[in-house]
């Protein structure tokens, strides 16, 4: 039995209108999931499911507050290979571009639970969600992105 991860890394812009999308370390930050099939495996679809999700929550929490609505979502699941792959656990990070008041913070954390997808397999999959300020993360893809749009 071998363990393994897989990382997809999701960023959201609601003002720029931009959504973006990164496999496990890749160079190529892909604009409008413009994926070839063939890069995709079912676990990286249902991390981009998850982590859109998390990530359209994420954005109305900012927004309703009249912050800025932009996020970094980062999950990486460990998965066994057992003759059939099994999630093991799912590690969420997401990042903002500001620091949340410990308040605010559990309320969104909260609201995150809420996500249909995380909801369904939730009961199997033990999942971590945690939120940190990523303003410089952010700001390096938003000029990573800019400028080759």
């Amino acid at each position: 039995m071998t363990m393994r991860e897989t990382t997809v890394h999701i960023f959201k812009d609601k003002e720029r209108h931009i959504v973006a999308c990164q496999l496990e370390d890749s160079k190529n930050i892909i604009l409008r999931f413009s994926l070839d099939d063939a890069q995709l495996t079912p676990l990286h679809m249902l991390n981009i499911a998850l982590g859109q999700c998390i990530a359209e929550l994420a954005l109305r929490f900012l927004e309703r507050r009249n912050l800025k609505s932009c996020c970094l979502t980062t999950i990486c699941m460990a998965v066994k290979n057992t003759g059939s792959v099994r999630i093991e656990c799912a590690d969420i990070i997401l990042k903002l571009p500001l620091q949340l008041s410990a308040e605010d913070e559990t309320v969104l954390i909260r609201m995150l639970h809420q996500c249909p997808i995380h909801s369904a397999i939730s009961g199997s999959v033990s999942i971590r969600i945690s939120i940190c300020d990523g303003r410089e993360l952010i700001s390096q893809y938003e000029q990573n992105l800019l400028t080759n749009v």
